[in-house]
């Protein structure tokens, strides 16, 4: 269940500073419970210590983020965010990554379809340690693999073809994975709204975003070489798609704008984003 009130119920004041600090810097909203408050009543997500969680843990319809001063303090806090934006689960089942390769690389974060985070990478590195982060911490304990998707655009062949091949070094034996070649057009020429959702968004944040509502084409491990060949002599082309106002039978629905605003506020899931924005593109 998603949208669920959050609350922070400790004594420990190192970790209410952290944890405090990181929500405020995410804007995240949230509430303080004293140890003697009564434990709410309804769905709720409560951020607190596990030796506060012998004392007050196991509560009805309360789910409970513990935190161990054994633990990563930023693996944790990732799934807090993972809480407050998709919803509390035991286990996440979809990862999607949307890229605008460059000199620096944009990336956006979905996770089970919700937008969770985005990211501007100076070196390819860095963007490998990031999705290898996000895999490995969602993974753990997890019964099953996850879906990975992977949305890259093809502006500069020569660095998405890269990337690729990197990709597939890594997860070439994974049974579900998604590669897609997506055309950049105009994907660089929007500009975000202001006060979204309160964080600054750089300009290859944003084109990874535009990228992520696209369609394209699928490529595998045994072809990709090919594709990338026919891409370069052009003998093969990925649709452009139109991304600036969306219609149904002549009436409009959403602008870009609006679906932007929606996706990063988690009011639209990716895959409600995609049907939208293509709807006249069909």
């Amino acid at each position: 269940m998603r949208n669920q009130p959050l609350y922070i119920l400790t004594e420990d004041l190192n970790f209410f500073y952290i944890i405090k600090s990181e929500l405020d810097k995410y804007k995240i909203y949230f509430q303080i419970l004293n140890l003697d408050s009564k434990i709410p009543d309804i769905p709720s997500i409560i951020l607190t210590t596990s030796n506060e969680f012998k004392k007050r843990g196991n509560k009805n319809r309360v789910n409970f983020l513990v935190y161990s001063k054994n633990n990563d303090f930023g693996k944790y806090f990732l799934h807090v965010i993972a809480a407050v934006r998709i919803g509390y689960k035991k286990y996440y089942s979809t990862l999607t990554f949307s890229i605008d390769p460059g000199k620096k690389l944009g990336l956006m974060v979905f996770l089970d379809d919700y937008y969770l985070d985005s990211y501007c990478c100076f070196e390819k590195s860095d963007f490998f340690a990031i999705i290898h982060k996000y895999i490995t911490i969602f993974e753990e304990e997890n019964p099953t693999l996850m879906k990975l998707n992977f949305k890259l655009g093809r502006g500069v062949l020569d660095i998405t073809y890269d990337l690729v091949k990197q990709i597939y070094i890594m997860f070439q034996n994974r049974k579900y994975l998604r590669v897609c070649l997506i055309d950049e057009f105009k994907s660089s020429q929007f500009k975000l709204p202001k006060n979204t959702i309160g964080k600054k968004f750089t300009k290859d944040e944003i084109s990874a975003l535009i990228l992520a509502f696209r369609f394209g084409i699928d490529v595998r491990f045994d072809n990709y070489d090919d594709i990338f060949n026919q891409l370069r002599m052009k003998k093969i082309f990925i649709k452009k798609t139109k991304t600036e106002q969306s219609k149904n039978h002549d009436e409009p629905l959403l602008s870009l704008d609006e679906v932007v605003e929606k996706v990063l506020s988690g009011k639209l899931t990716l895959s409600n984003a995609i049907e939208i924005i293509n709807a006249n593109n069909a």
